[in-house]
């Protein structure tokens, strides 16, 4: 589903505030306590609106954004099922600035990815319309002020994918195709952007034994799931397709923070 900007009904500036400070406490004492938290939409997308000048951001465009990702080349499994772009950032805790960073290829160590990982991954950048979009730098400021305060000394390393997951007469799709695993950061933001003729998609959240913890299905726009990845493993089943005459389609944004 999409928001439509215009008739989003948005509350009243000084409620708005009051209310996003408490839920910013809900969140903070939810991830001290369980390691994690799921948001439903309006929450999380009010929560970005408090980070950006121009509330009227455009949540449409955002959304086709995922329309024009690229296959990725790198599955291990040889599957043509994942799309994506990626970007890499930083941010300051003293200053409280995110920056973008010169493009460069997504590393991760075969302990945390064994399908696809110890390979220097090269992936086409985020677009920069998108990068820079106000509804972007309020995803990210709202990140980086939740682990800054969940964790103050050090400055963040930031890496931003946009994901698309498809499922065809000839394959499934995989969100996760390297299983419930780890992503060697310390915290993880996860986005929910689309779900098109999708059957499956359930998210999994696992403590460090691989018990799981909570289960549950992603399908509204901006619907998020905050994580300490350093206490915590997740995981998404495959997708198929509800109605055999398209493909199924599932769009994600996540964001992970690493101490540098």
């Amino acid at each position: 589903m999409s928001i439509d900007v215009v008739n989003y009904n948005m509350p009243r500036q000084e409620y708005l505030s009051e209310a996003s400070e408490n839920i910013k406490k809900f969140i903070l004492e939810q991830m001290r306590d369980k390691h994690f938290v799921h948001l439903k939409p309006d929450i999380s997308l009010n929560l970005i609106k408090e980070y950006v000048e121009n509330k009227q951001i455009d949540i449409n465009s955002f959304i086709r954004s995922w329309d024009d990702l690229e296959i990725d080349q790198y599955m291990g499994d040889g599957g043509k099922y994942r799309k994506r772009r990626y970007a890499t950032l930083s941010s300051c805790v003293t200053l409280g600035k995110v920056k973008l960073e010169e493009h460069q290829p997504h590393f991760q160590k075969k302990h945390y990815n064994g399908l696809n990982g110890d390979i220097a991954r090269h992936y086409k950048p985020i677009k920069n319309k998108i990068i820079n979009s106000e509804i972007m730098k309020g995803i990210l400021y709202l990140s980086h002020d939740l682990f800054t305060k969940l964790s103050p000394i050090g400055n963040w390393h930031i890496e931003t994918h946009q994901f698309r997951i498809e499922a065809t007469d000839n394959q499934i799709g995989k969100p996760t195709p390297e299983g419930i695993h780890r992503d060697g950061v310390d915290y993880v933001i996860m986005l929910f952007v689309n779900r098109t003729n999708c059957i499956g998609g359930e998210s999994a959240i696992y403590d460090k034994d691989k018990n799981k913890l909570s289960s549950f299905t992603m399908k509204d726009t901006f619907e998020m799931v905050i994580l300490n990845d350093k206490e915590l493993f997740h995981g998404v089943s495959s997708i198929s397709r509800e109605y055999k005459e398209k493909k199924a389609v599932r769009d994600i944004l996540v964001i992970t923070f690493r101490k540098k």
